[in-house]
């Protein structure tokens, strides 16, 4: 029941971003711009929130898929580049994480529909995070394998 609405949580949370990016921002505006925009609305700021998560997932997967077709990460990934094999899971799995984590995280401090929009702001800050620190730990698996 709980994972039931962490999930739905999350998915409202990516929906209304989605639909307020349209309306209210785009992709290429800058984080600390749509942040100055959004004049202190919850909602608002968490749509710029998951703009930026999701800009940065884009240099997670370029990670992931150059990794992946790395020929001396072909015994490890059991499979050819990132849509199959260890990779595929791993990312897979840590996406999975990710919004599990995060969408408990905001309803742990809203958990009743009528306490505001905190919930939003704080699963999407979350989501933020744990994508910065995942794009920082494939740099460092970069970095190892390079030396």
């Amino acid at each position: 029941m709980l994972k039931k609405i962490s999930l739905s949580l999350l998915c409202s949370v990516l929906l209304s971003a989605n639909a307020n990016a349209q309306v209210f921002g785009n992709a290429s505006m800058n984080y600390d711009t749509c942040l100055d925009k959004a004049d202190g609305s919850d909602l608002k700021m968490a749509s710029c929130t998951i703009i930026e998560a999701n800009k940065i997932l884009k240099s997670v997967e370029e990670k992931y898929e150059t990794l992946a077709n790395n020929k001396a990460f072909a015994n490890w990934n059991s499979g050819s580049g990132m849509y199959s094999g260890n990779f595929k899971k791993l990312y897979n799995e840590w996406l999975q994480y990710r919004d599990s984590y995060c969408s408990l995280y905001g309803y742990s401090l809203s958990p009743s529909p009528d306490q505001g929009s905190i919930a939003e702001l704080s699963g999407a800050e979350c989501v933020l995070e744990l994508t910065k620190r995942q794009n920082k730990d494939m740099d460092v698996v970069i970095k190892n394998f390079q030396q």
